[in-house]
Order: structure tokens, then C-alpha cells, then sequence
């Protein structure tokens, strides 16, 4: 039998030009700061005395500017370039447009606040020329605070790194915070930081402190409590979370299922954890230097400033807490070199009028030496 042998020819064809690789996958979205709080409209009155009752005095120099402890804050954000966006009621009174335009103008992100038709929260603000003191006169309607379900409605977690709270209404705050700690919990890649203003030592306040990571004394609780120095007032807020930790534990029901008698009793002092869920306090005072209390009560403080003059000392805690916040997240500073930027920042805000000068803020430490 004849064998037949079967040859198979395979042409390769010359491709002169490669098909285009895949496009890069896109990069993941920008991640900006939350501002939760209030917007105001300040009518601010510079005087040279400070005026007295019944009598009817003249001043040349004020004006009339959008505040508020969460709106400044995004104002300084914004000057020193961090993205960011401010989270309160609104109104769409006549006399409020232009601070909508403010936001706008400056980039601040608006579009998830609720719109109200009641009238604006304001405020009167009499400040006495080259003194660091303010009186504040404000008129707030608690139908005009933000709710937990406008909150919920208006936040997308993923696009957020950092909230900052002002605890308008301590009751919705905290359960606002609470949700923003769940969120942590079920995606711990993409965890938010929080922090939040603290200006008295009642328990509503004390109760939303305890949640965040970071807590911002103001100087009003200072002098309110009489206090002697910042040391002083950072371990009285320390010992007040833990009053309100422990009377929180205590009122939570028994979860151990079965009865525990029997069983020898555990030392807590052999093998103690360590802190969790531990606030760090910050104390602005550009006067005395800035002091903070670690998670691990470890306590330090960075030096004074003095500034060569004083102009405008309304936004000062707003300036301090926003040059921290922008420290610790863009230049990624650690929490001592961020004190110290922060009380820079703040000292270089009272010599000025207003926010706007802050754009001209060194955006790093080592910028501040040699600015």
C-alpha cells in the first residue's frame, strides 16, 4: 500500500501596524472634605469703644459678609486649595442670594443642601478695633438646623474623606456621626475621618465628642469653665468623655446569654487593652501655643505666636481647625507639624480682614519658615 504524505503550509500574514492596547482604567474618583453646620449672614460693626447702653453712637468701618463656624471653614479650606463642600439649611430669602453666590464663586460645593423659604439664620457681631474680643448676637431658628434624614439623603461616602461636624443639634449630630461610623465598619479601605467643634461641656455636646477622632476646643469653653491653660482644659474634656462613656455603658442592657456565677472574676488590670475609639483633642490658643491630648494620654503642645497687630479676629477657631484638617490630609503632616501649621495659619488670619488673604499661605510647614 502506497503511503500518501500530506504536507500543510501555514502563512503567517505580516501585521504592520498592532491593534491599540486597552485604555487605562480611570482613575479613582477625588475625594474632598464635608463641612456639616450652618451658614450665616454677619452684620459685623467695628467700633473703637465698646458701646454703651442707651446711647446712640456713630462708626465708620463695617459690613456685611456670609458666616458661620461651617461656612468659614470652607472658606479657609478653599483658600489653602482642598476641594470641599458645605452640608446645611439654606434659604432662598431675597437677602440671601448673594451668599449662595459667595459659595459658587469660590468653588465650594453646594448642590446637596436643603433649601428652606423661612428667613435666614443672622447674626450681629460687634467687634472692638485691635481687641481679640467679639460680641455675637444671634437670631437661629431650630426649624432652620439640618435633620439626620437630609443628611443621609444628601451624602455619598465614597466621594468624602473627612467630616467635620458644628453641633448645631447635638441629638441629630450624633446619630449622624453614628452613620458615618457604620459606613466605616462595612468598608474599613475607604474609612472617613471625623472630627468635630466642641464649645461647652454638657452632655449632648460631650456625646458627639465621643464618637469623632478628632475634637476642636474652642477658647470660649476655656473661659467659660475658668480654666487656667490649655493643659487644664484638654484633660477636663478628656475627663468628661470618659463621665459620659461610662454613664453610656452603664445604661446599655447585660448581652452575656447565660449567668456568670461560678466563674472566677477577670482582672482588668492584668492585661489592660488599649484605648479605643479615643478622641484626640485639639485646644486653639496662637497666644499660649496649641495643646493636644493623645488617644494615649500623652499631652504636648507646640509653641506661641504672637501676631504683629490684630484686625479681624472673627473665623480665628474656623482658620485653625481647616489649616489642620488640610495639613494632616494634603501635605499628609504629622499631628505635631499640623498644630503648629495651623496656629500659623491662625495668627496669619487675624492680621488680616477676612479669608481672602489665606491664598497667599505658604501650602507647607517649611514654607512658613522661610515666608
Amino acid at each position: 500500500m502506497k503511503k500518501i504524505v500530506v504536507k500543510e503550509f501555514i502563512t503567517v500574514k505580516k501585521v504592520r501596524y498592532l491593534p491599540k492596547p486597552p485604555p487605562p482604567p480611570p482613575p479613582p474618583p477625588q475625594r474632598h472634605v464635608l463641612v456639616v453646620g450652618s451658614c450665616t449672614l454677619d452684620l459685623v460693626t467695628v467700633c473703637d469703644v465698646h458701646p454703651t447702653a442707651g446711647v446712640d453712637q456713630r462708626t465708620s468701618e463695617g459690613c456685611w459678609r456670609r458666616g458661620g463656624s461651617a461656612s468659614d471653614m470652607c472658606s479657609v479650606l478653599r483658600r489653602l486649595g482642598t476641594a470641599c463642600e458645605f452640608l446645611g439649611r439654606l434659604s432662598r430669602a431675597r437677602a440671601f442670594e448673594d451668599l449662595l453666590t459667595s459659595f459658587r464663586s469660590m468653588g465650594i460645593d453646594i448642590s446637596h443642601c436643603p433649601m428652606s423659604a423661612h428667613q435666614p439664620t443672622h447674626r450681629s457681631i460687634i467687634t472692638i478695633r485691635g481687641c481679640e474680643t467679639h460680641t455675637i448676637l444671634e437670631y437661629s431658628n431650630r426649624r432652620q438646623e439640618l435633620t439626620f434624614q437630609q443628611f443621609l439623603g444628601a451624602v455619598d461616602y465614597q466621594m468624602i474623606s473627612w467630616v467635620h461636624f458644628e453641633p448645631r443639634s447635638p441629638t441629630e449630630t450624633v446619630r449622624m456621626v453614628q452613620a458615618v461610623r457604620d459606613f466605616n465598619e462595612r468598608c474599613p479601605e475607604e474609612r472617613i475621618i471625623l472630627s468635630a467643634d466642641l464649645a461647652s461641656l454638657k452632655k449632648p455636646s460631650l456625646m458627639v465628642a465621643d464618637l469623632v477622632d478628632y475634637v476642636f476646643v474652642r477658647k470660649h469653653l476655656k473661659h467659660a469653665n475658668s480654666f487656667m491653660n490649655g493643659h487644664e482644659t484638654v484633660w477636663a474634656v478628656r475627663d468628661g468623655l470618659r463621665q459620659v462613656r461610662a454613664e453610656w455603658k452603664k445604661n446599655q442592657p447585660r448581652k452575656t446569654p447565660h449567668p456568670t456565677q461560678g466563674f472566677p472574676p477577670v482582672d482588668p488590670s492584668h492585661c489592660p487593652a488599649p484605648p479605643q475609639d479615643v478622641p484626640t483633642i485639639i485646644y486653639n490658643n496662637y497666644a499660649e501655643g496649641a495643646s493636644c491630648l493623645l488617644p494615649d494620654d500623652t499631652f504636648f503642645k507646640v509653641g506661641p505666636h504672637t501676631p504683629q497687630k490684630i484686625v479681624d479676629v472673627i473665623g480665628e477657631n474656623e482658620t485653625f481647625a481647616a489649616a489642620v484638617i488640610y495639613a494632616l490630609l494634603e501635605p499628609n503632616l504629622r499631628l505635631r507639624d499640623a498644630l503648629e501649621y495651623g496656629t500659623r495659619a491662625a495668627v496669619f488670619k487675624v492680621q488680616q480682614d477676612g479669608f481672602d488673604g489665606l491664598r497667599c499661605m505658604p501650602k507647607d510647614l517649611i514654607g512658613c519658615y522661610y515666608a
